[in-house]
């Protein structure tokens, strides 16, 4: 395996010293910032928001959640020491003031919430959770009447295609509807390699 696959292969959990060089890249490359920038706009944050992240990883999308939800809270899980540590310092100051709480914790894992949230967010890492439906139900559960959660994917296998795109959309919005959720709806933005596909459901009950 060349250097170039080790490092890619970190993309899913990085650990060590080629897992930072992970950590750097996704915080760097100008598609993941493009990408998760539309996520947000997205999302359509209110100061007062209270967010969960699912795979933060090197914390750039907390941190601009926090600058936007300034009397919210945004919570961010990740299951990568390595990502742990790169948001915890990206974001100390947002940390200290209490907007930010990140947990080193597994989406199979959740830990204990004191209340629900507005929003969920996943950007690049639901294909890689285990038991979709079932987490979703649990993730559904933390939302509050109304709140709404945001599959967001850019394919990034090699080889990737426009196709894969529609496809990961078209998939995401099934697991959303066998979990419960209402309103799905699929958004696309045409970016280079390949387009990124945001899938929101809503929380009705």
């Amino acid at each position: 395996m060349s250097l170039v696959e080790k490092v890619v292969a970190q993309f899913a959990h990085p650990t060590g010293f080629l897992g930072n060089i992970a950590g750097f890249i996704m915080a760097h490359r100008p598609s993941n910032l493009e990408r998760n920038e539309w996520a947000i706009f997205l999302l359509n944050l209110q100061p007062s928001d209270r967010v969960l992240e699912i795979g933060f990883g090197p914390g750039v999308t907390i941190q601009k959640m926090s600058e936007i939800a300034i009397y919210g809270v945004i919570w961010g899980i990740d299951h990568s020491e390595v990502m742990f540590r790169q948001a915890s310092k990206r974001n100390q100051r947002a940390i200290s003031a209490g907007r930010v709480r990140l947990v080193l914790t597994s989406v199979s894992q959740l830990p204990s919430f004191d209340d629900p949230f507005d929003k969920i967010l996943a950007v690049n890492n639901f294909h890689n959770w285990d038991n979709k439906t079932d987490v979703l139900r649990k993730l559904r559960e933390q939302l509050r009447k109304g709140g709404i959660i945001a599959l967001v994917h850019q394919p990034r296998i090699p080889g990737a295609t426009e196709d894969d795109a529609t496809e990961a959309g078209e998939r995401f919005a099934r697991y959303l509807e066998m979990a419960g959720f209402k309103d799905i709806k699929v958004e696309r933005k045409i970016m280079k390699p390949i387009s990124t596909v945001y899938v929101q459901g809503r929380n009705v009950q």
